[in-house]
């Protein structure tokens, strides 16, 4: 199997357990509007008011673990740059709901916590990354800031610490 596929695959499941939670939503709202609207209801049933707030709140609270799983999704199958971290943090959030928040979360941490990601996010020819050079070691000598010169390399700035003895 190809890391195109995977990355596929990986976005599908994100979409499989949005839906699921989605559609498990809309089965607690079905519920809660049958047993306090059907019949048998006693006659002092809480107003309709009271009924939107407690939806409101139910479909904000499971919108939040929701949202991460289609953008990490938009993020997989539209290929962005960001699509990396959208997808293990959408992979952590959704990590607690069985089948499909399990397996995407699974799938997503083995495929970006690996090497395979990297042949399909690489990074732009034109960018530029910084290469990073190692910090200074010394005990005695201690950085103070950095700087980029003109090959993209970081400069590390030093100042002697004074001699108080």
């Amino acid at each position: 199997m190809t890391n195109e596929d995977h990355n596929k695959y990986l976005a599908w499941a994100f979409i499989a357990h949005g839906s699921f939670q989605l559609f498990i939503t809309l089965i607690v709202l079905l519920i809660l509007v049958l047993a306090f609207s059907g019949p048998g209801v006693p006659g002092d049933a809480p107003p309709p008011e009271f009924l939107l707030v407690i939806f409101g709140f139910i479909f904000v609270f499971q919108s939040i673990f929701l949202a991460p799983s289609f953008v990490a999704a938009f993020a997989l199958l539209k290929r962005k740059s960001w699509a990396r971290i959208a997808s293990i943090v959408a992979g952590v959030v959704s990590a607690m709901n069985v089948p499909f928040g399990t397996l995407a979360c699974v799938y997503s941490l083995w495929y970006f916590l690996g090497e395979n990601w990297k042949e399909l996010y690489e990074l732009e020819p034109n960018s530029k990354q910084p290469s990073l050079k190692r910090i200074p070691d010394d005990r005695e000598t201690r950085w103070t800031g950095y700087h980029m010169d003109e090959q993209g390399d970081i400069v590390f700035h030093t100042v002697e610490p004074p001699d108080w003895r």
